[in-house]
């Protein structure tokens, strides 16, 4: 069909000019990229003539660069955890076949600006999500920003910036929902950071995000394979620099240590106990690119069992869900605006 073409064309060419340039944390782009965007995205609302979109996007000067595999292979080099990269595309298919908190985790999960978020819930009669800060540090970064959420087929509006805390590299914002069906269909799939869990080793966690490794168009990418689990101790949570070398950030975030495989464009992702599905933190950073002895699921066994500095220099981390808990409280103390210390309040009730 026509109308499919001319989609395509703007997916194709939005792609392009959205380069990948290896980082979550801040995404580069021109000027030019933005307002051609703004443009094709106004030609495809206003249906205008298809034709023009497929002929002119599609022709050999707008192809997408040639797909080299070399690039996957660094990716899995610079991002694996254990002997096999576990973050796989998530798939129509696929959801018919995994458990309820799979299903649940990717309805919840949508893309924002270079990162992910997830929804967590109706408080105070505001539709309240949460990604990384460093993917939402001020209320610009909200503001006409859009929350896609693929598994549901909805794309939302950041409505209001709610706060951010670098301590525990967490954002809070609403959503502007179009009806009351909207509105029913993101609290199905709601589901609050559990912050009375315990986090202990050996817990297995599920996580799903937009991350960019091995994941050419930009697909909603899960793992839930052997190695991710907790490897730091019972609720051993620790106050780290990041331990990026690619794109670290200047600040320090309550961290526990886990083996899940992430990527630049997984920030923001909930992770899932993923035997009760509970949502017990927020990824918020990996050790990048890995020390190759982390790539042994053997290795990561005895690290396990034995301990071992890589613990807490070479993983993946996120921050628990206690922390978030205890620093809401302090931001609720300090809050002036009601109506947002009244919707932090519900969430941490």
């Amino acid at each position: 069909m026509p109308g499919n073409c001319s989609k395509k064309a703007h997916l194709r060419y939005q792609i392009r000019i959205y380069p990948r340039v290896g980082v979550l944390k801040k995404r580069t782009v021109s000027r030019a990229g933005k307002v051609l965007n703004h443009f094709l995205e106004f030609m495809w609302k206003m249906g205008l003539p298809s034709v023009f979109l497929c002929v002119l996007f599609t022709h050999p000067a707008f192809a997408m660069p040639k797909w080299r595999p070399e690039f996957e292979g660094k990716w899995n080099l610079t991002y694996k955890i254990g002997d096999e990269w576990g973050k796989l595309i998530v798939t129509a298919e696929q959801l018919t076949k995994e458990s309820g908190a799979f299903k649940r985790a990717a309805m919840a999960t949508a893309k924002v600006t270079g990162g992910t978020a997830f929804f967590l819930g109706r408080f105070n009669a505001h539709q309240v999500a949460v990604t990384n800060y460093h993917v939402m540090k001020k209320a610009s970064d909200c503001e006409g920003r859009f929350v896609i959420f693929r598994s549901l087929g909805l794309k939302l509006t950041c409505e209001k910036f709610l706060g951010a805390w670098p301590e525990i590299d967490l954002a809070l914002f609403t959503l502007k929902s179009e009806s009351n069906e909207q509105d029913l269909i993101l609290e199905d799939v709601a589901r609050n950071f559990a912050f009375k869990e315990d986090i202990y080793p050996g817990q297995r966690l599920l996580t799903m995000g937009y991350g960019i490794a091995g994941n050419r168009w930009g697909d909603l990418v899960a793992v839930q394979d052997a190695d991710c689990r907790v490897f730091s101790a019972k609720n051993d949570f620790r106050l780290m620099a990041d331990p990026d070398e690619i794109n670290p950030e200047a600040y320090k975030a309550w961290s526990f240590s886990n083996g899940c495989d992430v990527s630049h464009g997984d920030s923001g992702s909930a992770m899932i106990d993923r035997d009760t599905g509970q949502v017990v933190g927020i990824i918020w950073t990996g050790k990048f690119p890995k020390n190759p002895k982390v790539q042994s699921s053997k290795y990561l066994e005895t690290l396990l069992k034995e301990g071992g500095r890589e613990i807490w220099t070479e993983l993946s981390y996120a921050v628990p869900a206690r922390a978030i808990y205890y620093q809401l409280q302090k931001a609720i103390e300090k809050m002036s605006d009601g109506n947002t210390r009244d919707t932090l309040r519900d969430i941490i009730r």
